[in-house]
């Protein structure tokens, strides 16, 4: 099982605490190793998700900030709109004219840092509420109002934060820390076995392929593994011999 990732664990542990969970405690070594790697399996589950399979974070921070701007450059082009109709009542384009200068003044706006975005988005989340009216003034189809549109700008905002401060635990001890546990869980697994296999050996009530139902899937994928890294190291082109002199 030495070729098993972090990703290949989550999945096989996740799978050995459902479908599988009544042949992991069909033996005593099933039910004496349950909690250690249900202990195990919640502190994988804790890890970023780009350490264990998932979306990388950088893939998803750009996902998001796709649709901050995409909400941000809607509403600057609908308040424009209103600002520049000259059928719009005065009251109506002052409102469309407070929630630009508010929220997006310029469309540049939008070629703002990461960094400048989430801040700009603890200030709008205040402006949301001071300038509710106006935003509810201001109609979109489907029933929205231009409040729904700025919630989704502001909220996008504030997402890009989050998953800032996810990259910032996975670049500084995350790292280390599943490695770690990567090693940890592959020993439980190792010791798990080596006792299940003895209890076999000795209770012949046992079915003869517990092992195999109960680690099937974590031999599976770690063949998996070791058949892709084989058939890479295969494809590698062979290293060029020097010129003798």
């Amino acid at each position: 099982m030495k070729y098993l990732s972090l990703a290949a664990l989550k999945v096989a542990l996740a799978n050995l605490f459902g479908e599988r969970h009544p042949v992991l405690v069909l033996s005593s070594a099933g039910k004496m190793y349950e909690p250690i790697l249900l202990e195990k399996k919640q502190q994988l589950d804790a890890l970023p998700a780009a350490l264990t399979g998932g979306k990388p974070l950088a893939e998803t921070i750009a996902e998001v900030d796709d649709d901050h701007d995409g909400f941000g450059a809607a509403i600057w082009h609908l308040t424009e709109a209103y600002v520049r109709c000259p059928n719009v009542s005065a009251p109506v384009r002052a409102a469309a004219a407070r929630i630009r200068a508010a929220f997006i003044p310029q469309l540049d706006d939008l070629q703002a840092t990461y960094v400048q975005e989430v801040h700009a988005a603890i200030d709008h989340r205040k402006q949301l509420d001071t300038l509710k009216s106006d935003l509810q003034l201001i109609p979109i189809a489907e029933g929205l109002t231009l409040l729904d549109w700025a919630a989704g700008y502001v909220g996008a905002g504030e997402q890009i934060g989050f998953l800032l401060g996810q990259r910032a635990d996975a670049d500084t001890g995350s790292r280390s820390q599943a490695g770690k546990l990567r090693t940890g869980i592959l020993a439980v697994l190792g010791r798990f076995r080596a006792a299940l296999g003895d209890e076999i050996t000795m209770n012949k009530a046992l079915p003869r392929d517990l092992d195999a139902q109960v680690f099937g899937l974590f031999d599976e994928l770690a063949q998996m593994r070791a058949d892709a890294l084989a058939a890479k190291k295969a494809s590698a082109p062979a290293p060029i011999a020097p010129m003798t002199p």
